[in-house]
């Protein structure tokens, strides 16, 4: 869980990507900035797929309320997993795991 704040704070809010990879297949998931080019997800189709790649665009105005809303994940130890964050305005929902899983 802690991977989220980083990559949220440290490459996306810099305008850069930050990639999820599957430890058991070849599923990746990558939150993509505005600013990233050659991005297959765009402001018209935020979600889009290459086949096993999702690419996901948050926006900076989506980043920074992610950032807010995720901040306890700065502690993962403190939280109790799993647990689901969720923006229904933006279709998204992200669940955090414990580490065992």
């Amino acid at each position: 869980g802690s991977l989220l704040p980083l990559a949220l704070k440290g490459r996306l809010r810099h305008g850069r990507h930050f990639t999820f990879m599957s430890a058991l297949n070849d599923t990746a998931v990558t939150l993509v900035s505005t600013s990233v080019n050659g991005s297959i997800a765009d402001e018209n189709h935020p979600f889009a797929a290459h086949g096993p790649w999702l690419q996901v665009l948050l926006t900076d105005d989506f980043i920074e309320e992610m950032i807010v809303d995720t901040e306890e994940l700065v502690h993962p130890d403190e939280i109790m997993c799993p647990k689901t964050y969720s923006w229904p305005e933006r279709r998204l929902m992200i669940t955090i795991l414990p580490d065992e899983v």
